[in-house]
């Protein structure tokens, strides 16, 4: 087991009890009113929320970090951080019931924040589940897609599987990733090989993290491969350069998956007239940078990833 798959378990257990303690304090206080008891469990459970919210929400950067050190901008982070203020705020602001002569308008402004951060914070779980693939939405095949026996490229016809043997002029290894290409009457034909059963994906010439890169991005599902031309739209995020005004330029070549994991093939033009598109130079040197996951999607979180330059 990594330290992620620690850190993420212990991230997992905070904000549970977080999420427990926040609902029963409101369950206490709203059901249990005319108890002596209600005010010191009521208190002692907000804090507790703010205490494990906050504490989980300052591992989850941390695991961010560890495992990527990107996805800061996704809507499971945005959300966190969110959350994380009102579980902060939310017990201040119950303290100082007692210490103001607004006591009403202090409660009313304590209990909505209470019922705000608890739907916040379900909203913060379910798209945690969602980032990591724990719980799934369908997901919409656009792309690229071959199956077993004939390649299709945007209903352009029929191209045979390439052999693996036919990449091995060119390979490097990062991140787990081998990444195999040849220069061919104008393409660049690549071939990734991931030890993940998910998707797998290579950056050309990102300009700061993820922004400015060039993406494949392809996994297999059923015997097909599905891959898509992306482009990094953000530091931390991508999107298809279809949804950006650009045009879908890979070609697939082949790929499959087995108990040694995934590997996709695919051509691309060394120039396009997409702008999102890197125009490759014979002899040039860029930065390339990999990863690869254990989810069959064009969108879920990586398992790890790395980065190098190569010269073309």
């Amino acid at each position: 087991m990594t330290s992620y798959d620690i850190l993420w378990r212990i991230h997992a257990v905070l904000m549970s009890i977080s999420f427990a303690a926040l609902s029963s304090g409101i369950v206490i206080s709203r059901f249990y009113f005319k108890k002596k008891w209600r005010y010191k469990i009521h208190k002692k459970l907000g804090i507790t929320a703010g205490i494990t919210g906050v504490t989980g929400l300052l591992l989850a950067f941390t695991i961010v970090q560890i495992s990527s050190g990107a996805h800061l901008t996704s809507p499971h982070t945005i959300l966190g951080a969110v959350t994380g203020l009102l579980l902060i705020l939310t017990p201040l602001a119950g303290l100082q019931i007692r210490k103001t002569k607004k006591k009403k308008q202090m409660k009313l402004s304590h209990r909505t924040m209470g019922y705000i951060t608890l739907v916040l914070i379900i909203f913060t779980i379910l798209s945690g589940l969602l980032f990591t693939g724990i719980l799934r939405l369908p997901i919409s095949k656009s792309g690229t897609v071959v199956s077993a026996k004939t390649v299709v490229s945007s209903g352009q016809g029929e191209q045979q599987s390439v052999s693996s043997s036919s990449f091995s002029e060119n390979q490097i290894e990062v991140a787990g990733i081998l990444f195999s290409w040849r220069i061919e009457n104008g393409y660049l034909e690549g071939e990734l090989k991931s030890p993940g059963k998910g998707w797998v994906a290579v950056g050309f010439n990102p300009e700061n993290l993820m922004q400015g890169a060039d993406f494949v991005i392809g996994y297999v599902e059923d015997g097909n491969v599905y891959v898509r031309d992306d482009y990094g739209s953000w530091y931390t995020s991508h999107d298809s350069d279809i949804s950006m005004n650009g045009s879908e330029d890979i070609e697939v070549l082949g790929g499959g998956e087995d108990e040694s994991g995934t590997t996709v093939q695919f051509r691309k033009p060394l120039s396009s007239e997409d702008a999102n598109d890197h125009t490759f130079t014979i002899g040039e040197e860029i930065p390339v940078i990999f990863a690869y996951s254990n989810e069959d999607s064009f969108t879920g979180m990586h398992l790890k990833k790395g980065k190098t330059k190569i010269r073309f």
